[in-house]
């Protein structure tokens, strides 16, 4: 959907003016659409007319339960959302509702609802963990030289084994080899991101790779003749360059991804369990072992890396693909669920929990967002209380 024509549709749901058939594409790009620009949109919106954004938590409940079930309904019967014989709540105050939430956070409450008297009023001012100005990255050649990209101009960044290494205009690295640098044993850069950053780079063979926060991968400057191996530790993104004569294999945490050209993202963080392939276009083959699973688009394998068990299921692939497109999703989470997705990003430390928690949130919040606004949002809509001291959080209830 244009911009212009999503900010037109949202503002006249906001009014209260949008008719039948406009609030019906509003919704269906709502539920399928990319949920940045539709915050972004809406964020701008609202500058205008702020008193819009507030909504009784009860309300929330209602609403999102009905806008669910409307959804499921005519996933069953492919039917459209509704019809103007229908009575349910009107269209613009859900769709309207739907808007405002996914602007702040799409944060619904879903348990139990608290007394208005039991929210507890956000302070005025909170301390914050700062994100970084802008992604950051380091390149370590292999000679050991590193090059933090940040602070580095565009064009050559440095020469090996024969190869330019080059950082472009939109920040990626790119690798132009010569025939002299075919020869001779393979030599390996690493690519890694600190916590709160995310990078773009092409590999030499022109695969397109998105690392996720506090991730790396190691790959040869060159590859060989008859495959292309990386090494990841961590979470990345893969669109990787067909070329049948030389097979595509990422190893992560024991586990090997065999594919020759497709789309597919890998979580395999060190200090997580399970190692999880998410294939979003083309077939990969996840191995560890011994056993393997052949995946096809929109399913999943699952590696316990104690066991080698690999576990094969339907994926969803908007969850997997959060983090690419900048932001956190969440789906009926604890508050736990919710710390434990957003830590690495933001560096958090140490959590303190003082009180039971049985709070369930569904929403999406953007990345670069600061996380007293995650925070300010959550102790809105529920009982709970955060107090940020540098990287620890305290949580109370």
């Amino acid at each position: 959907m244009d911009e212009n024509r999503l900010r037109h549709l949202l503002a006249q749901y906001f009014d209260n003016r949008i008719s039948q058939e406009d609030c019906e594409e509003l919704l269906r790009y709502l539920d399928e659409g990319d949920p940045s620009a539709t915050s972004a949109a809406i964020d701008q919106v609202l500058k205008a007319d702020e008193h819009h954004a507030e909504f009784d938590p009860g309300r929330k409940k209602r609403v999102y339960d009905q806008l669910i079930s409307e959804i499921h309904e005519r996933q069953a019967t492919s039917q459209p959302l509704s019809s103007p014989k229908q009575n349910r709540i009107s269209w613009v105050k859900m769709v309207a509702l739907w808007a405002v939430v996914t602007s702040i956070g799409f944060f619904l409450y879903h348990i139990k609802q608290p007394d208005a008297g039991n929210i507890l009023t956000t302070a005025a001012s909170r301390d914050s963990i700062v994100l970084p100005d802008h992604n950051q990255a380091i390149l370590t050649l292999a000679d050991g030289r590193t090059i933090v990209l940040s602070d580095s101009l565009d064009g050559v960044l440095a020469y090996e084994a024969g190869v330019e290494i080059r950082k472009v205009e939109d920040g990626s690295i790119f690798y132009e080899t010569t025939e002299a640098s075919l020869n001779g044993p393979l030599k390996y850069n690493t690519f890694s991101t600190p916590k709160g950053s995310m990078y773009q780079i092409l590999l030499p063979d022109g695969t397109k790779v998105w690392l996720n926060t506090a991730s790396s991968i190691r790959y040869p400057l060159v590859f060989s003749e008859k495959e292309r191996n990386v090494f990841l530790t961590g979470e990345a993104y893969f669109e990787v360059a067909h070329d049948t004569s030389k097979p595509f294999s990422v190893n992560a945490n024991g586990s090997v991804i065999k594919v020759l050209g497709t789309h597919f993202n890998v979580s395999a963080y060190a200090d997580e369990r399970w190692t999880t392939t998410t294939l979003v276009e083309g077939a990969v083959n996840v191995s560890k072992n011994g056993k393997a699973v052949t995946l096809k688009a929109g399913q999943q394998a699952t590696v316990d890396r104690s066991t080698g068990t690999i576990l094969q299921s339907d994926a969803d692939v908007r969850s997997a693909m959060a983090w690419k497109n900048g932001y956190f999703r969440f789906d009926s989470e604890s508050i736990n669920d919710i710390i434990e997705k957003i830590s690495r990003w933001y560096d958090i430390e140490n959590v303190e929990y003082r009180g039971q928690f049985d709070d369930k949130f569904t929403g999406t919040f953007h990345r670069s967002k600061n996380i007293a606004q995650l925070f300010d949002n959550l102790e809105k809509i529920a009982p709970i209380r955060f107090e940020i001291k540098e990287r620890r959080v305290v949580i109370m209830k």
